[in-house]
């Protein structure tokens, strides 16, 4: 009864009439792990050295080529519509600045947002524009993922400043500009309500500046139930990862994330009872050493068994590596799936479209200066603008989108 209480439903897509996958990927703009591949030999020796393990010190920050390359792929396949294929990338919002932190003793965090540049050693130059170029050319569609990754910037300070082990295996990565700790330190751990706010508003006021629009979807890694509530406030409708189907078919929630807002119980599509908004699941993983063909055979299985669209679950440590090879393994099992998938008549969607259409049955997204229109239900109520589309997908020009519906702004 509780479930039945928490979660509506608006609209059902159709697999056999609307087949869609969606392409969700996390982690870009973040500077975690090493700035180059000069420090991956040191930065392995750092892991074995506390016993943390192995890292993924080969897969750096994201470069303008990648991106491109991976544009380049995307923009060679188009959906049942015609429309290029897309990746929906959760991206953080800020990166520490290493040298303010260090010279105030640890005491006090200072970051860097991505729009104003990255750490010194990490060459962020041309990552922004990159990431406009590609959502101008339709491919690349930003939303919320962090300010500071997978990681309690009070959380952090505190391990910084400890006399233990743990303290002194963060120094030790501070001093080649890497923050993750190989575990989480949940990013609003510490915080109370109204820091969370603040944090929250601080981000999406970043994300606005750079990308040109307030964020539609977020990812619940990090978030307490308080913290979902809160993006839902400030205007997020599409909150992802309420649950995975893994590969092997079992419904999961991360056992490594007790603090999650996830839910076992959640259906992809499920909207919540008292917020404008969607919580999507993700039901295919196409991470590194998975074969194309086992996600191919999960992306149908979705369809013909569940009746239900892919969202996949992709990293970006699978596109972006200083090893070639690795690279172009990973763009080849991409190309391969995306050509199976042209074949079979998909949509390409991003998350906060998938997120729209099953709330309300239509959904826009802005590309370069025109706005991808979806009217899936006849019966959708729709803006004015769009009332005499037929059913299907319509370019409008931007402006009189804009003009009707006016961005969400933050006092």
């Amino acid at each position: 009864m509780w479930n039945e209480k928490k979660y509506i439903r608006h609209f059902e897509i159709d697999q056999k009439e609307f087949p869609v996958v969606v392409f969700e990927s996390d982690d870009w703009g973040a500077c975690e792990l090493v700035p180059d591949e000069t420090y991956v030999e040191k930065y392995n020796a750092v892991l074995a050295k506390y016993n943390k393990g192995k890292g993924w010190a080969q897969h750096g920050m994201e470069r303008p080529f990648e991106l491109q390359q991976l544009y380049k792929v995307l923009e060679s396949h188009k959906g049942a519509d015609g429309n290029a294929a897309v990746f929906t990338a959760f991206t953080a919002m800020g990166n520490p600045d290493f040298k303010a932190i260090k010279a105030n003793g640890f005491t006090k965090y200072v970051d860097i947002p991505i729009n104003k540049g990255f750490p010194e050693r990490w060459h962020g130059e041309g990552i922004i524009d990159a990431m406009l170029d590609g959502m101008n050319r339709g491919v690349w569609c930003p939303e919320y993922h962090a300010i500071l990754h997978h990681t309690s910037p009070r959380r952090w300070l505190e391990l910084l400043r400890a006399d233990s082990e743990n303290g002194k295996f963060a120094r030790e990565l501070f001093e080649m500009e890497s923050y993750f700790q190989m575990e989480h330190l949940p990013e609003y751990e510490g915080y109370d309500l109204k820091e969370q706010l603040d944090f929250i508003r601080e981000g999406f006021r970043r994300f606005k500046e750079t990308f040109g629009r307030m964020p539609e979807a977020s990812v619940t890694s990090d978030a307490y139930p308080e913290t979902e509530m809160l993006w839902m406030a400030m205007g997020i409708n599409a909150v992802a990862i309420k649950n995975c189907r893994v590969n092997t078919g079992e419904v999961v929630v991360y056992p490594t994330k007790p603090w999650n807002m996830q839910d076992v119980y959640a259906k992809l599509g499920d909207c919540s009872s008292i917020a404008d908004c969607t919580f999507l699941t993700r039901n295919v993983f196409c991470e590194s050493g998975v074969p194309g063909e086992e996600v191919l055979n999960v992306i149908k299985r979705n369809r013909n068994v569940y009746n239900e669209p892919s969202v996949i679950s992709s990293h970006r440590i699978n596109y972006c590596c200083f090893v070639d090879e690795k690279r172009k393994v990973a763009m080849d099992r991409l190309n391969n799936i995306l050509t199976e998938l042209d074949n079979e008549g998909y949509y390409y969607l991003t998350s906060a479209e998938l997120a729209s259409i099953y709330r309300k049955g239509w959904s826009k997204r802005r590309v370069g200066d025109k706005v991808l229109f979806r009217k899936w239900f006849p019966e959708a109520e729709v803006p004015a603008y769009a009332a005499e589309l037929p059913k299907g997908n319509h370019w409008l020009p931007a402006s009189i989108v804009t003009e009707k519906e006016k961005d969400y702004q933050l006092n």
